[in-house]
């Protein structure tokens, strides 16, 4: 299942480009100020590579700013943004995803046994019958 993409308008260095949440992860694409290069540069940060995302309200510049601290060599990323509501609403959404992606490799993955120890209690109780356990007793007894 694929999550709608959102995008953040920012600039970089002189680089203009969009911060685009994909399945993956952030995909960061700039584009130089040079009217003359249409040289794109893009990055992919997965969701799991990052530790840290915050922002600033733009105190010492004009621009709020984006940081998005990685695992890969302690990098630190800083990108200016336009709109500060705009960039309020993104890093909500960037911090979703990340706890959604890390929360799901931290979920233990139920053993067969254990799916078929689960049907037996809910047959013992009463929430399955007899026809319907078998049938789940016999999915998971040809994974053994």
């Amino acid at each position: 299942m694929t999550k709608e993409e959102t995008s953040l308008p920012c600039n970089h260095n002189s680089n203009y480009g969009n911060i685009i949440l994909k399945d993956e992860g952030v995909s960061i694409s700039l584009r130089s100020s040079n009217p003359f290069s249409d040289t794109v540069k893009i990055e992919l940060i997965k969701y799991q590579d990052i530790l840290r995302v915050h922002y600033d309200k733009g105190f010492l510049s004009k621009w709020p700013k984006l940081y998005i601290e990685t695992t890969t060599t302690s990098k630190k990323i800083e990108i200016n943004v336009a709109d500060l509501n705009i960039l309020q609403k993104f890093v909500d959404k960037l911090n979703s995803r990340i706890f959604e992606v890390k929360n799901k490799e931290n979920t233990p993955k139920q053993s067969s046994a254990d799916k078929l120890k689960e049907a037996k209690e809910l047959l013992d109780i009463g929430a399955l019958n007899q026809d319907e356990f078998d049938e789940i007793k016999q999915k998971y007894l040809k994974e053994f």
